[in-house]
């Protein structure tokens, strides 16, 4: 199954935010320092290639599951997992600006800002992809 022109426009949504965390997790691997630059709240940690790489590996994971959640857009099991993913960054996002201040709210601003999109969206139209 592919993405047809009768599901909508979510699962190019969910495409294009999976080459978004895929395009970041490459940043991440080709240029470590630059891909931490969002970490640089008041109690952020140094920035290693190791932190870098890590969360390289955090976004391909994502940018795999969005990519095919997309193109199985009608498979619960994978939209689940696709809208798990967006909470996920809420939660790591929200929660490194509140609690652990590594990250300023102006730059955790745009990714949370589609991130909730996504969610709600995801969320609003649940039953008409997966019933």
């Amino acid at each position: 199954m592919t993405i047809a022109q009768e599901d909508g426009y979510l699962p190019y949504f969910i495409f294009f935010t999976a080459l978004m965390a895929t395009l970041h997790s490459v940043i991440c691997y080709a240029s470590p320092r630059t891909s931490l630059k969002p970490f640089s709240g008041p109690s952020s940690p140094p920035h290693t290639p190791l932190l870098a790489h890590l969360y390289g590996v955090l976004n391909i994971t994502i940018g795999a599951i969005r990519a095919y959640a997309a193109w199985e857009i009608r498979n619960k099991a994978l939209y689940d997992l696709a809208l798990g993913t967006y909470v996920g960054v809420i939660w790591l996002l929200g929660s490194e600006v509140v609690v652990g201040r590594t990250v300023r709210v102006g730059d955790a601003a745009v990714p949370l800002g589609v991130t909730v999109v996504g969610l709600g969206w995801m969320v609003g139209a649940r039953g008409a992809y997966v019933g």
